[in-house]
Order: structure tokens, then sequence, then C-alpha cells
């Protein structure tokens, strides 16, 4: 064998070698990248950076919400349901107190609990509405190994509406949800449903998975979402079974039907205030409004201007629901 065919076999070699190991290290980033937003099992992930960020800043919670989760505790009832992939979901029910047809399903954010609506899920109690609290998958008690970001979880949510329609065919449904919450309401409003639900309310809902991911790969690491998050989003598709691009609640909105109204922060940085209008504009509702709540920052609205946000949200309710 020549010197050169000799050059040329250990290139090719070498060259072999490295694209195995670029491949392996892709593989590996993408895996860590998936646990970090995807798998609450895993030993580092978002929340923990999120927790940390919240001791830091030592924010305690405000008067109404401490009093609503002493009240969410006091009275709240436990409610099940299968999936129809077999999954055990788990939810928090309160009972009107007068005899009524009028229901709020309240969904919670990424990494909470339903208690962290109980804000929410009080005032609704309080307008003489029965309320549901669904626990996400892969969310305190509701089983699941790794997080939907919105996706599965609207067959979900559609499923815990024909479960209330069933008990319930009277029943007038409302639709609310705060940050992956509202996303997933986003998601439902693009599903065939019942005429039962009458309006979906969305808090600062991202426009989709791959947009929110996208974001937060450059704000914690540093990084172009290019290759690693499309290697996530491979990793996803194997594992958890959903795709980045397709968690789309901008699509999904495109076939709403329902009265919509999009609520947003002005100072929100986690979920951009630029999603707001991109999920309205979308939004193919007949019936569709957009609050903006100036000097909130994520999922802070309620709190900021609760006379603004409360006045608009009533309003909207006793005009369409």
């Amino acid at each position: 064998m020549s010197q050169n065919a000799r050059s040329h076999r250990k290139l090719k070699i070498a060259g072999i070698v490295a694209l195995v190991l670029v491949v392996a290290l892709l593989g590996f980033a993408g895996n860590f990248l998936f646990d970090f937003a995807l798998n609450p099992q895993a030993p580092y992930t978002m929340k923990m950076m999120q927790d940390g960020k919240d001791d830091k800043k030592g924010e305690q919670p405000d008067a109404e919400e401490t009093e609503a989760r002493a009240w969410f505790k006091e009275n709240r009832e436990s409610s099940n349901l299968t999936a129809d992939d077999g999954t055990e979901l788990a939810a928090w029910y309160f009972a009107a107190s007068e005899s009524t047809h009028d229901y709020a399903v309240c969904l919670h954010g990424y990494t909470n609990e339903p208690i962290g609506m109980a804000r929410y899920v009080k005032r609704f109690h309080d307008r003489g509405m029965n309320v549901l609290a669904p626990a996400a998958r892969a969310h305190e008690r509701s089983g699941g190994d790794y997080i939907g970001m919105g996706w599965p979880e609207r067959l979900d949510i559609v499923a815990w509406i024909e479960r209330i329609v069933q008990a319930d065919p009277e029943a007038r449904i409302l639709v609310f949800g705060e940050s992956m919450g509202a996303a997933t309401a986003m998601n439902v409003a693009g599903e065939s449903l019942p005429a039962n639900v009458k309006c979906i309310i969305e808090d600062c809902g991202y426009t989709s998975v791959w947009d929110e991911f996208s974001l937060q790969l450059k704000d914690v690491f540093g990084l172009p979402s290019f290759p690693l998050l499309d290697v996530a989003n491979l990793v996803c598709n194997v594992r958890a079974g959903y795709d980045f691009h397709t968690a789309s609640s901008v699509e999904q909105l495109k076939h709403a039907t329902v009265p919509m109204l999009f609520i947003h922060g002005d100072q929100d940085t986690f979920v951009p205030y630029s999603m707001l209008d991109q999920n309205y504009d979308a939004c193919a509702s007949k019936v569709k409004q957009k609050l903006t709540i100036h000097g909130a920052t994520h999922a802070k609205s309620a709190q900021v201007d609760p006379e603004l946000y409360w006045n608009t949200v009533d309003n909207f309710l006793d005009e369409y629901f």
C-alpha cells in the first residue's frame, strides 16, 4: 500500500471516529436537555433553577394567595380519571355552594401544582361556579413520566370536560389556564369540543413548545437552537411521543371557535409579551379579546393589577359565558 493510500485511509478513519464522537456528544446533549426540561425525576432540572431564583428573590405570597391556598386545602375533594393511553390523572374538585350548571376548569403552569391556581380557583368559586383543578401529567398526583408542555394534556382536558358533561349534560364550562396551563387551554381550543364549552381564557401562554424552548436554551445556556434543540426534539419524539413543532398553540388556535380572552403582562420575558399578539392574531374565533397588564412579569398579571384583571375577566364572562 502506498504512502498516500495509507494517509488517506488514516484520514478516513479519523473522520469516521470524529463523526461518531460528534453524534454521541449531540445524543448526550439532546438527552440532557430533554431530561432538564421534561423529566421531573432527572438529577438536574429547570424546576431546580426556578426554585433557586425564587429563593434568591425572597418572594412571598400576597394576602389573597395566602388566603386562597388555605381555603384550597380545606375545601378540596379528590377526583380521578384514566386517560385513553392508560395514564392515571388526578384533580381537585370544588363544588359550588349552591346548585349550578356552571363549571371552571383551571390549568396550572410548568412544574407547578393545582394549588398554584388557588387564587383563580377561589375567584371562580366565589362567582358561584363548580371548579375543577387538574394536575398535569408528571405533576403532583397525576401519572406520566414526562411533562407534555400542554400537548398530550390537551386531550386529557377534553376527557375531563367529557366527564363533566356526562355527569351534568346541562354544564356550561369555562377553561382557564396560566402559562403552560394557558398553552394547554389554547391547544384545547383547537380540538372538537362539545357545545358545553362556552369560552376559554388564557394567561401568558406560549406560541409553541419549540419557540419557548428555543428562547430558554438561549437564556439559560446561551446557545442557539440548532443543532441541540433539534436533537432534543428527536429525543422527545422517541421518549415522550410528541414533537416540539407540532405542539403549537398558534396552529391549534387556527381551529378555535369559542370566545377567547388572551391576557399577558408587558414585562414578561419568560414567555415574551410578543407572543400575545401572535396567539391572538392566529385565533380564528369570531369573538376574541386581549388584555395587557402593564408592569406585570410572567404569571403576575392578577397580582399587579387585580382590579383591571378581574373586571375584564368578569365582564368577559358576563357577556359570553
